[in-house]
């Protein structure tokens, strides 16, 4: 505002002096903060539409159409939603940089439950019982935005600089996010092994055991990177205070590391 204030004032000085220039100063002001303000107000309205309609629109069409309806909104390439780099914009959108923090760490996190997922029902489960499970994995992932795409995809767009303005990554902390997300995929495995493991009745059990655990540490996850970006997002230096067990301590670690990632822009 005080940067519109003062422009606004060299013109107005420029163009006459007296009783005029004064009035025309303050109406020049006037139109300025007016336009503030209702861009500020339009910000928040598409904000608020965003969030709306991954919500509404996910349960309704499924991740990918909705995102697709928004990208019509926005006048924009459906492509340029896809994978991690759509997950941090939509959360850029919503909530600056921490929210495209917490695109991308919800990101990782779903594809690497959905890649243990995946995994565990190869291996442990009858062939019968496979065909639904994957089914409810997909339906899992499908409300995520980018946990379909590869986790080495992922890691690729990070390091060509696709989150951070172009600009490649300090080498240090890329393997950092490399590193914790390691460590979430082998404590994902861990989970998910033992959500499939046992003799169920039917398919029905079987399902319900795989997707109570997805839909559990996918939340546990997720309240976990929000403190995370919450912290960052108030000014605080970000750090891993542990406290959980394996898989969230995992984790926090790699909500911290890609915070730190990405605030280097």
């Amino acid at each position: 505002m005080s940067d519109g204030s003062d422009g606004a004032g060299g013109v107005g000085g420029g163009s006459g002096s007296g009783t005029g220039g004064a009035g025309n100063d303050t109406s020049a002001s006037d139109a300025i903060g007016n336009a503030a303000d209702a861009l500020g107000n339009a910000v928040d309205s598409l904000s608020e539409a965003v969030s709306n309609a991954i919500g509404s629109m996910a349960e309704a069409v499924g991740i990918d159409d909705a995102l697709g309806q928004i990208a019509d909104a926005l006048g924009i390439d459906a492509k340029d939603l896809e994978g991690i780099v759509g997950a941090a914009i939509m959360g850029a959108i919503t909530g600056g940089l921490p929210g495209a923090v917490m695109g991308a760490v919800n990101a990782l996190v779903g594809g690497s439950l959905t890649d243990a997922a995946r995994s565990a029902v190869a291996d442990n489960l009858p062939a019968a019982m496979q065909p639904f499970a994957n089914f409810a994995i997909d339906k899992f992932a499908g409300q995520i935005p980018g946990a379909n795409t590869s986790l080495q995809g992922a890691l690729s767009s990070l390091a060509a600089g696709a989150l951070t303005n172009g600009r490649t990554p300090d080498i240090g902390d890329l393997g950092a996010v490399a590193r914790s997300l390691s460590d979430v995929q082998t404590a994902a495995r861990g989970l998910m092994d033992a959500a499939t493991r046992g003799d169920f009745a039917s398919a029905v059990d079987a399902v319900a055991s795989l997707d109570g655990t997805l839909q559990g540490q996918f939340n546990q996850a997720r309240d976990i990177a929000a403190n995370v970006t919450a912290s960052f997002a108030e000014g605080h230096e970000v750090y891993a205070n542990g406290g959980h067990d394996a898989y969230g301590n995992a984790v926090e670690q790699l909500a911290v590391d890609a915070t730190r990632l990405l605030a280097n822009r």
